[in-house]
């Protein structure tokens, strides 16, 4: 039997949630306060395709149907791009096995 994946949109709540958990203990604090000032004109969670790296960072082959890489951070308002990253998250889309990664912006 399949397991049903999640969808991206619940993948990007999941992530959201863990980020906002353990963004004080694994962001720098100025980061943190610019995070939570900012997040409600310029704050963004979306999934994108998944980069190549998590390899190396998970220790097996990841698959992109299965795993989903969600930055988290804050868009730039004159490029409408998310170019402020504080995480980079993988996340697994089966509920039967749940998994999170991150990778938390470093200065």
């Amino acid at each position: 039997m399949t397991t049903e994946l999640i969808s991206y949109d619940d993948v990007i709540e999941v992530a959201y949630d863990i980020f906002l958990e353990m963004a004080q203990d694994n962001l720098e604090p100025a980061d943190v306060a610019l995070f939570t000032l900012q997040f409600d004109d310029r704050g963004a969670a979306e999934v994108v395709d998944t980069r190549d790296d998590w390899a190396g960072h998970v220790g097996f082959e990841v698959d992109g149907e299965v795993y989903a890489e969600v930055l988290i951070g804050l868009v730039n308002e004159e490029s409408d791009v998310l170019d402020d990253v504080f995480a980079r998250m993988l996340v697994s889309r089966d509920p039967e096995h749940k998994f999170c990664h991150m990778l938390w912006k470093r200065d």
